[in-house]
This record gives structure tokens, sequence and C-alpha cells, in this order.
């Protein structure tokens, strides 16, 4: 029998893998009308998240190279998704931030992901859907606060 902690692993493995979909992005984009890709998808979300943002202070709160991210900033502004503004303290510096446009895209895709999802759990019993979400807020919540070990640190433990 295997372990229930490997089927956890197994199963938001798949999940990811799902997320990480090119097939399905096409599809949630499709459903919601909006030409976004996935990379793109994801810098408009953490600029709606974190507010007007520099380039390089963006490419360092998703973890990616500078030039990916200014690329990726460059077709989001040709889209009309975002918008560049020079600071008026130092014109060398610029600031990026959401248009409507692009906050409207990126709540479309949204909100599909999330219609899709209450029909996915709609069979499913009430009490099963707040034990899941209480149980996936303490995993996240737990998966946040615990380090990765080394292999050699994991075969030390009993």
């Amino acid at each position: 029998m295997e372990d229930p902690t490997d089927q956890v692993t197994a199963a938001i493995a798949v999940l990811f893998r799902l997320e990480g979909s090119r097939r399905i992005h096409r599809q949630q984009a499709a459903a919601a009308g909006v030409a976004l890709s996935q990379q793109g998808l994801r810098v408009l979300g953490r600029l709606i998240d974190s507010g007007p943002t520099s380039p390089g202070q963006l490419a360092t709160l998703l973890e990616l190279d500078p030039a990916v991210v200014a690329r990726l900033l460059r077709q989001l502004e040709d889209s009309g998704f975002v918008m560049r503004e020079r600071s008026p303290d130092d014109g060398r510096v610029s600031t990026m931030h959401a248009t409507a446009a692009g906050e409207d895209a990126f709540d479309r895709i949204r909100q599909v992901i999330w219609r899709h999802m209450r029909r996915v759990l709609d069979s499913w019993a009430p009490s099963d859907i707040h034990t899941l979400a209480a149980l996936l807020d303490r995993l996240v919540a737990d998966v946040q606060q615990i380090p990765y070990t080394t292999l050699s640190e994991a075969a030390k433990r009993p």
C-alpha cells in the first residue's frame, strides 16, 4: 500500500502539471476571451498584487531573469495590459502598473478558473469542501514554514 503522504505529494504534482499546462492555459484564456501567455499572466498577476513596481523589482519578486521580465513587460505593454510611468523624482527610473484592460484580462481568466473549480466541486458535500479548504490552508502554511533538508540529513532521521 502506498504511503498516504506520497499519495498527497503525487496528487499535488499532478495539479502543478495541470497548472503549468499550455493546453489548459489556452483553454482558460479562450474561455475568458483573453490573448495572454502563461508567463504574461504570471507577470501581470504579480504586478497587480504588488502595485506599481520597477521591472527590476518585479524580476526579483518573480525570481526570474530581468531580461525575461523586460521582454514580457514589453509584450504586455504592447497589448495594453500594462503601462510604464517615469518617476517624477528620477526620470531614469520607471515603474510598471497594470492598466484597466490588464486588470480586466487577469480577472476574466481568474473567473474562468474559479468557476471551473466550483463546477468540479459542485457534487462534493459542503463539509468535504470546508475540510479540504482548511487542510489546504494548513498545508500551504506548513510548506512555507518547514525548510527542505538534504538527502543526507533526511537519512539520519528515524
